[in-house]
């Protein structure tokens, strides 16, 4: 079972506005949600400060990053965390 609708969010992807990354490349980007409204733990953490989180749940995390980043590749697609707030998730897509 798939974690995004990918025709939905590919539609939503062709028809959002345009913008700069910090980089200065231009992309489109659609909003996910939070990290705890979608990661399994819903706990936002650091690799070198996870005293908030259980081994399990940083397992069950990667893992769902893994495979939500694995669904966004077949539609050309990555994960980024919002500038402005880390806890933002939003998939984007550079313009080419």
């Amino acid at each position: 079972m798939n974690i995004f609708n990918l025709d939905i969010l590919k539609a939503a992807l062709i028809a959002a506005d345009e913008t700069e990354d910090i980089d200065g490349n231009t992309v489109k980007q659609v909003f996910l949600g939070t990290v705890s409204g979608l990661l399994p733990s819903g706990k936002y953490y650091t690799p070198f400060a996870c005293s908030n989180v259980t081994e399990e749940e940083a397992l069950e995390d990667e893992e769902w990053y893994a495979k939500a980043e694995s669904e966004l590749d077949t539609i050309g697609a990555y994960l980024v965390s919002g500038e402005g707030n880390p806890c933002d998730i939003f998939a984007e897509v550079m313009k080419e």
